[in-house]
Order: structure tokens, then sequence, then C-alpha cells
């Protein structure tokens, strides 16, 4: 008690934590990653759910979705969100471009069977009209030529009927 007392000018007992050497700081950390994978296991179980339900998603939608899932658990991003390589526009938008409805874009882009790959991915979409998510396809500007080069012969079309 002396020594320590002319070494240090006070006399203290170490207290020590009551976990020490008991093991349980590595049982909480071990206990922390098991609920974690338990947590990912769930939430890959509700991916295929939801994959099985929504069968049209992009490669860049299930991406989007499984990220969106999954990186909140371990609180980082483990399944990084996908690159966006070009620009995707609604029916609305390109309504818009050309004057016309959104409703007409749609029509078109079916009766030329465009909603396929090449002119562009299906996103999951919220409805406006209710809480419902639903599929909603957005076209590339390989489509905007495509409803260009319709719409101006549907333009001649009607022009060469009124002569």
């Amino acid at each position: 008690m002396l020594p320590a007392l002319r070494q240090h000018g006070s006399y203290s007992i170490k207290k020590h934590h009551k976990d020490e050497g008991s093991g349980l700081p590595e049982f909480r950390k071990a206990k922390a990653i098991e609920i974690q994978a338990k947590a990912i296991q769930i939430q890959m179980e509700n991916v295929k759910k939801i994959f099985e339900w929504a069968t049209h998603l992009s490669d860049n939608a299930r991406q989007t979705i499984i990220a969106g899932l999954i990186n909140p658990i371990p609180g980082s991003e483990v399944i990084p969100l996908p690159l966006i390589t070009e620009k995707h526009y609604t029916a609305t938008e390109i309504g818009k471009m050309f004057n016309v409805s959104a409703n007409k874009i749609g029509r078109i882009a079916n009766d030329n069977k465009m909603k396929v790959k090449a002119y562009g991915d299906t996103y999951p979409d919220k409805s406006p009209y209710s809480n419902k998510e639903v599929e909603s396809f957005r076209y590339n500007e390989k489509a905007i030529k495509k409803f260009r080069e319709i719409l101006a012969a549907e333009q001649e079309a009607a022009k060469s009927e009124l002569v």
C-alpha cells in the first residue's frame, strides 16, 4: 500500500468489471452476428416471395429490391444499388414530349410489341390511385425514336386521308 501511495500520490483499488474474463462480450458479439444472419435469411425469403409475385421485373429492379431489404441489416452497403447507364422515361413523360396522352403511348407500345428489354425495363412503382405497388414499364431512347417514327407515320396517314 505504501509504495503505491508514494508512486501515485493516492491509493485506489482496481475495480474489475464483472464481465471481464467471463467471455460475455464475445458471446454478445456472436449473438448479434447470429441475429443479423437470421434477419438476412428472413429478408431473402421475402425477396423470393416478391420475385414469385413480380415475375416481370428487370435485373436492375431486382437488385434494387434486394439492396433495399438487405443493406439496412448490417448498416452498410453490402449489396450495391445498380448503376443506371441510360435514362428511362414513363409513358406520361413521352406523351408530353409528343403532345399525346400516356394512354396512347401505352396503346402504341402494346400494338407494336415494344414492352421488351430492347425498348426499356420494368420497374416497381406505386399506383397513383391506391396504396398498391405495381409494375410499370419505362422506355429508353431507342423506344422514343420508335414512337417518333410511329407517330409521324400516323400523322402522314391522317394527312393523306384529308387530301
